[in-house]
């Protein structure tokens, strides 16, 4: 299961469904900085400034209300989040 957000694909997803939230990184989840989004999601940032994963909070209420999940990126742009759909379907066993 992967994770589009802009130009970034994340290949390591984890989807707590106890909790609604959704983890996502291209390596390991071990980051240096940690950066909220003015939609209440986290982004991972490593020594360089480089986006290395997100928490997303909340996906399934937010895609269930909203029909999708946005996140605004650490350069400014707002995003809507590709394969967030077949992630939440998915369910935790599965991604």
């Amino acid at each position: 299961m992967t994770l589009r957000i802009g130009p970034h694909t994340f290949d390591r997803v984890v989807y707590d469904a106890a909790s609604d939230v959704i983890y996502a990184a291209t390596g390991g989840f071990d980051s240096a900085a940690k950066e909220r989004t003015p939609e209440d999601h986290f982004l991972l940032l490593d020594e360089a400034g480089e986006l290395t994963g997100v928490t997303l909070m909340e996906p399934r209420a937010r895609y269930e209300r909203d029909g999708a999940v946005h996140l605004t990126l650490h350069t400014g742009e707002r995003e809507r989040i590709a394969g967030i759909e077949a992630t939440l379907r998915a369910g935790p066993d599965e991604v």
